[in-house]
């Protein structure tokens, strides 16, 4: 420990004699951890901001039955999202299911009652099936919807009735407690009573909710009827033209085990599905932003090279100057480990000097760039300064350090006594 030390004030003294010199080294060494440390320090708030955001809307305790070729090409009814068949009464009697509420949509003939000419307007328009509990339990999903002064939504029971959005209501010239028809598959129609409008909702820029209201399908809003789940089946019958189902779980179970089992039973029941939960998502997001990350860095890590050949360089030049001074010092008891062990030491030491700096600078870089990024794009990044990335990064350099002063500190170790001594 003793002799360690002694190889350390060495390495020291010798940086700080040639001070203007290793500073040049180690600017080159700092500016590409700077680079590094600030790219994954953004990738790591990124990461973090993104699942903080998901799990405020998704929950810990949610997961989504979705159709197993969701993300795939092509489209349903709607041609939007992928449909899939669904037994919403098998589904809420597995074991752990609290809550599951489920959206299907489809095309219908839609006929409003007549206006002041004797004219009604009719056509085909969007219908969407929503059950109940989509509107009470899933807030986070749907976003607060409010029905305009008179009117309300759905509750457990009801079967046909439905509610309209603002400008089809207009279009069609009906108001809450008058009725339209709406005809499904083959002699299939009701009359609808309406019991509410929905009020238009604003969508604030950045808000984490934006997205997951309750236009799921690819309908333009405005246009959207909307009716109890159950009425589909009058209309339609059973469900085949599914496009998303929320579940929450009961307090006390895994929500990964409470989806699985739900999946198995789905699919032996013949529905093409997969769940989604927040470890998923997670996951996901995790493996994005760190290939990402991953790549940025490694492009920055270009400038780490030019570095660590500069540390190789300066360490080159070092040998040459001190090699009377490396033959002193094997003249007098020191062993070629010795001297090898000092230079490599003096060559880590730059390395860590330039690692201390450039993640002092790519921390406070992040930091700018966080807020830069927050304030023009309205997303609230958060910094992370990462124990382990300091860590780690801190390491790093000193190795950098060390391996680029390997081949300098061997050909000095390698040096003949005599010829150092000789050498001017």
């Amino acid at each position: 420990m003793r002799r360690l030390l002694d190889f350390l004030q060495f390495a020291g003294r010798s940086i700080r004699h040639r001070r203007m010199r290793s500073w040049l080294t180690v600017i080159g060494v700092f500016i590409g951890i700077t680079a590094v440390v600030a790219l994954i320090s953004i990738g790591l708030g990124l990461e973090r901001t993104i699942n903080e955001q998901v799990s405020g809307v998704f929950g810990v305790d949610n997961f989504i039955v979705l159709n197993e070729e969701a993300f795939g090409p092509g489209a349903g009814h709607g041609g939007g999202a992928e449909e899939y068949a669904l037994d919403l009464d098998l589904l809420r009697s597995i074991e752990g299911v609290k809550v599951a509420a489920a959206l299907r949509e489809r095309t219908g003939f839609v006929q409003g009652q007549p206006d002041a000419d004797g004219n009604t307007l009719q056509g085909f328009l969007p219908v969407i099936g929503l059950s109940p509990e989509l509107m009470t339990e899933f807030e986070s999903f749907t976003g607060e919807l409010e029905p305009m002064p008179g009117g309300r939504l759905f509750a457990p029971g009801d079967v046909e009735v439905a509610v309209l959005d603002l400008e089809i209501s207009e279009r069609l010239g009906v108001g809450v407690g008058d009725t339209i028809l709406v005809a499904g598959d083959g002699s299939s129609e009701l009359d609808l009573t309406i019991i509410g409008i929905m009020a238009p909702r604003e969508e604030e820029e950045g808000d984490p909710e934006a997205g997951f209201g309750m236009q799921f399908s690819s309908a333009s809003e405005g246009d959207t009827i909307s009716v109890p789940y159950d009425t589909m089946d009058l209309l339609w019958g059973p469900a085949d033209d599914v496009l998303v189902t929320l579940v929450r779980t009961e307090p006390g179970y895994d929500v990964d085990d409470v989806a699985d089992r739900a999946e198995k039973a789905l699919q032996e029941r013949g529905s093409d599905i997969t769940t989604v939960t927040y470890t998923d998502i997670s996951e996901a997001i995790g493996t994005m932003t760190a290939t990402i990350s991953a790549f940025l860095a490694g492009i920055a890590g270009i400038s780490l090279l030019v570095g660590g050949v500069g540390v190789m360089n300066t360490m080159f030049t070092s040998v040459l100057e001190r090699t009377k001074e490396i033959g002193v010092m094997k003249a007098v008891g020191a062993k070629n480990g010795h001297v090898w062990t000092i230079f490599l030491i003096e060559s880590g030491l730059m390395g860590l000097v330039g690692g201390i700096v450039g993640t002092l600078l790519g921390l406070g870089l992040s930091a700018v760039a966080s807020s830069f990024i927050g304030r023009f794009f309205d997303i609230d990044l958060i910094v992370v300064a990462s124990p382990v990335l300091i860590v780690v990064t801190l390491l790093g350099s000193f190795a950098l350090g060390a391996l680029a002063g390997l081949w300098p500190a061997w050909r000095a170790s390698r040096l003949a006594v005599v010829d150092a001594l000789r050498y001017e």
